[in-house]
Protein backbone atom coordinates (compact mmCIF):
# COMPACT_ATOMS: atom_id res chain seq x y z
CA UNK A 1 0.00 0.00 0.00
CA UNK A 2 1.39 3.78 -0.81
CA UNK A 3 -0.08 7.06 -0.47
CA UNK A 4 -2.37 6.69 -3.68
CA UNK A 5 -4.19 3.88 -2.39
CA UNK A 6 -4.07 4.13 1.37
CA UNK A 7 -7.37 4.42 3.56
CA UNK A 8 -7.81 7.98 4.20
CA UNK A 9 -7.78 8.36 8.66
CA UNK A 10 -10.18 11.23 9.31
CA UNK A 11 -8.88 13.63 12.21
CA UNK A 12 -5.08 12.56 11.58
CA UNK A 13 -2.80 15.35 10.69
CA UNK A 14 -1.72 13.91 6.91
CA UNK A 15 -5.88 13.43 6.72
CA UNK A 16 -6.17 16.80 4.24
CA UNK A 17 -3.39 15.77 2.20
CA UNK A 18 -4.10 12.34 1.49
CA UNK A 19 -7.75 13.77 0.52
CA UNK A 20 -6.53 15.98 -2.20
CA UNK A 21 -4.21 13.70 -2.88
CA UNK A 22 -7.09 11.13 -3.56
CA UNK A 23 -9.06 13.33 -5.51
CA UNK A 24 -6.08 14.75 -7.55
CA UNK A 25 -5.78 10.84 -8.74
CA UNK A 26 -9.86 10.97 -9.21
CA UNK A 27 -9.80 13.51 -10.91
CA UNK A 28 -6.74 13.26 -13.05
CA UNK A 29 -8.34 9.73 -14.21
CA UNK A 30 -11.36 11.33 -14.96
CA UNK A 31 -10.16 13.66 -17.30
CA UNK A 32 -8.18 11.17 -19.07
CA UNK A 33 -10.81 9.53 -19.82
CA UNK A 34 -12.42 12.69 -21.43
CA UNK A 35 -9.65 13.41 -23.41
CA UNK A 36 -8.92 9.91 -24.89
CA UNK A 37 -12.31 9.88 -26.45
CA UNK A 38 -11.30 13.37 -28.71
CA UNK A 39 -8.58 11.49 -30.98
CA UNK A 40 -7.36 15.27 -31.99
CA UNK A 41 -6.38 15.91 -28.37
CA UNK A 42 -4.30 13.01 -27.91
CA UNK A 43 -1.93 14.22 -31.06
CA UNK A 44 -1.63 17.48 -29.16
CA UNK A 45 1.76 18.09 -27.87
CA UNK A 46 0.66 20.26 -25.26
CA UNK A 47 -2.20 17.99 -24.25
CA UNK A 48 0.60 15.75 -23.63
CA UNK A 49 3.10 17.61 -21.83
CA UNK A 50 0.22 18.58 -19.48
CA UNK A 51 -0.62 14.79 -18.83
CA UNK A 52 3.18 14.36 -17.75
CA UNK A 53 3.34 17.47 -15.84
CA UNK A 54 0.14 16.25 -13.66
CA UNK A 55 1.46 12.85 -12.95
CA UNK A 56 4.90 14.27 -11.61
CA UNK A 57 2.67 16.62 -9.39
CA UNK A 58 0.80 13.68 -8.00
CA UNK A 59 3.89 11.50 -7.48
CA UNK A 60 5.97 13.92 -6.21
CA UNK A 61 2.84 14.75 -3.63
CA UNK A 62 2.80 10.88 -2.92
CA UNK A 63 6.27 10.88 -2.05
CA UNK A 64 6.05 14.02 0.39
CA UNK A 65 3.00 11.90 1.67
CA UNK A 66 4.78 9.04 2.54
CA UNK A 67 7.81 11.10 4.09
CA UNK A 68 5.85 12.85 6.45
CA UNK A 69 3.90 9.47 7.46
CA UNK A 70 7.56 8.07 7.97
CA UNK A 71 8.62 11.43 10.19
CA UNK A 72 5.50 10.79 11.97
CA UNK A 73 6.27 7.19 13.07
CA UNK A 74 10.12 7.52 13.31
CA UNK A 75 11.21 11.16 14.31
CA UNK A 76 10.88 12.22 17.63
CA UNK A 77 11.82 16.23 16.60
CA UNK A 78 8.75 18.17 16.08
CA UNK A 79 9.96 21.04 14.15
CA UNK A 80 11.01 18.04 11.27
CA UNK A 81 7.83 16.36 11.83
CA UNK A 82 6.02 19.81 11.33
CA UNK A 83 7.95 20.97 8.52
CA UNK A 84 7.53 17.84 6.69
CA UNK A 85 3.65 17.89 7.25
CA UNK A 86 3.03 21.12 5.41
CA UNK A 87 5.32 20.21 2.74
CA UNK A 88 3.05 17.45 2.44
CA UNK A 89 -0.12 19.27 2.61
CA UNK A 90 1.36 21.79 -0.02
CA UNK A 91 2.29 19.74 -2.59
CA UNK A 92 -0.97 17.54 -2.45
CA UNK A 93 -2.80 21.47 -2.68
CA UNK A 94 -0.59 22.44 -5.56
CA UNK A 95 -1.35 18.47 -7.58
CA UNK A 96 -5.09 18.89 -6.98
CA UNK A 97 -5.11 22.71 -7.67
CA UNK A 98 -2.94 21.81 -11.54
CA UNK A 99 -5.60 18.80 -12.17
CA UNK A 100 -8.33 21.04 -11.55
CA UNK A 101 -6.99 23.38 -13.73
CA UNK A 102 -6.33 21.00 -16.82
CA UNK A 103 -9.95 19.59 -16.14
CA UNK A 104 -11.44 22.59 -16.95
CA UNK A 105 -8.80 23.80 -19.13
CA UNK A 106 -9.33 19.98 -21.42
CA UNK A 107 -12.81 19.31 -21.00
CA UNK A 108 -14.38 22.80 -20.44
CA UNK A 109 -15.90 21.86 -16.70
CA UNK A 110 -14.52 21.64 -13.22
CA UNK A 111 -15.68 19.39 -10.33
CA UNK A 112 -16.55 20.72 -7.44
CA UNK A 113 -14.49 19.78 -4.68
CA UNK A 114 -16.00 20.49 -1.18
CA UNK A 115 -12.80 22.11 1.15
CA UNK A 116 -10.05 21.88 -1.45
CA UNK A 117 -9.19 25.35 -1.19
CA UNK A 118 -10.35 26.13 2.76
CA UNK A 119 -6.83 25.75 3.42
CA UNK A 120 -4.32 28.87 4.61
CA UNK A 121 -1.41 27.68 1.83
CA UNK A 122 0.68 30.67 1.98
CA UNK A 123 1.24 30.33 5.73
CA UNK A 124 2.45 26.83 5.38
CA UNK A 125 5.05 28.67 2.74
CA UNK A 126 5.72 31.02 5.59
CA UNK A 127 6.35 27.79 7.97
CA UNK A 128 8.63 26.26 5.85
CA UNK A 129 10.95 29.40 4.54
CA UNK A 130 10.91 30.67 8.18
CA UNK A 131 12.32 27.54 9.46
CA UNK A 132 14.44 26.78 6.43
CA UNK A 133 16.24 29.88 5.79
CA UNK A 134 16.03 31.85 10.12
CA UNK A 135 15.89 28.65 12.01
CA UNK A 136 12.66 29.91 13.31
CA UNK A 137 10.55 26.70 14.60
CA UNK A 138 7.57 25.90 14.10
CA UNK A 139 4.76 25.01 16.61
CA UNK A 140 4.26 21.93 17.35
CA UNK A 141 2.57 19.99 14.43
CA UNK A 142 -0.25 18.76 16.67
CA UNK A 143 -1.34 22.66 16.59
CA UNK A 144 0.10 24.00 13.34
CA UNK A 145 -0.96 22.23 10.38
Amino acid sequence: MNALTQPIVAGQPLAKSQHDLHNARSLLDATLRFVRQQAQATDDPHVISRFGDLHIRIEVAAALLERAEDFLNRVDDDTEISVAIAESHLASADALNAVSNAEFELTGQRTVLPGSLDDPLRWKLHLIGNFRLNGIHPPSFRSAV
